[in-house]
């Protein structure tokens, strides 16, 4: 049931990845926010490095007894994750079933098997898929970052140059971003604010040290891919005996201590 739980609460999140003009070198930064809600899961969070004798070493932010995966990343490509909400009337998450691959399967086989952003998109395109989500790809051989409209219906490619028609935020080149709002979001300065404010600098540090936190963005984990310097961050959510953040959700990962990661110190972990 818990490899099911993305399929049947609704978790919202944030993404984005930038290059280009949009960061000092031209690499890609790329952030992912876990928003899931109370419960048990921050207090039993994990980083869980693979070593597969069939495709890519990866290594998957999740929870013991987890098989699918939500967030991961590995030698060649980082994966965001949000849900697919809209506003409007009698509207909410997009059509889907749950007879077909669930999305933490395709999430985990993409981060496995997946060399470029391409062939992650591939994937999606090849198998039956279930519910709608926005799944954010980036890859060191571009060094860009794409986001797909993963649903039953299609799964559309959103880059720089058209994710406002999700969105609806002003287009900036080289970024690509979703906040943790249903679409197109109503808050229309707190994300595109941070933007704009680092554009040219939005460096994986300073993302870790501002977008997390001013977004409000993240109670069970956050993640930032330094593509560049090959670097994870991560950040996990404290939750009490029974599930809560604290009063002031000073629990929540956005504002916890981020750990670095070397990847190629993970890769390099010889097979058990």
């Amino acid at each position: 049931l818990s490899n099911m739980l993305p399929e049947l609460i609704r978790m919202t999140c944030s993404m984005m990845g930038a290059w280009g003009k949009a960061t000092p070198t031209g690499k890609l930064t790329q952030l992912r926010t876990l928003d899931f809600g109370t419960g048990p899961f921050a207090k039993y969070s994990t980083l869980i490095v693979y070593h597969p004798f069939n495709g890519y070493s990866w290594a998957n932010i999740g929870f013991p007894g987890f098989v699918g995966a939500v967030t991961g990343f590995s030698e060649h490509i980082g994966l965001s994750e949000k849900v697919w909400e809209v506003y409007g009337p009698g509207k909410d998450t997009q059509p889907g079933h749950y007879d077909g691959l669930p999305v933490t399967g395709a999430i985990r086989d993409m981060i496995q098997f997946a060399s470029t952003k391409e062939d992650a998109h591939n994937f999606a395109l090849s198998h039956k898929r279930t519910w709608g989500v926005f799944l954010g790809v980036g890859d060191d051989s571009s060094q860009e970052f794409k986001a797909m409209g993963y649903r039953e219906e299609d799964c559309k490619w959103y880059g720089d140059n058209n994710i406002t028609a999700i969105t609806n935020f002003t287009q900036v080149e080289g970024v690509v971003y979703i906040d943790k709002h249903p679409q197109p979001s109503h808050d229309t300065h707190t994300m595109p604010d941070l933007v704009n404010s680092y554009y040219g600098n939005l460096t994986a540090m300073n993302v870790v040290q501002n977008f997390p936190r001013i977004e409000k963005s993240g109670d069970v984990h956050v993640a930032v891919y330094d593509f560049g310097l090959k670097q994870t961050y991560v950040a996990f959510g404290v939750v009490d005996a029974n599930g809560q953040y604290g009063p002031n959700d000073e629990g929540f990962a956005c504002f916890q201590p981020f750990l670095k990661f070397d990847q190629t110190t993970l890769w390099n972990e010889p097979r058990p």
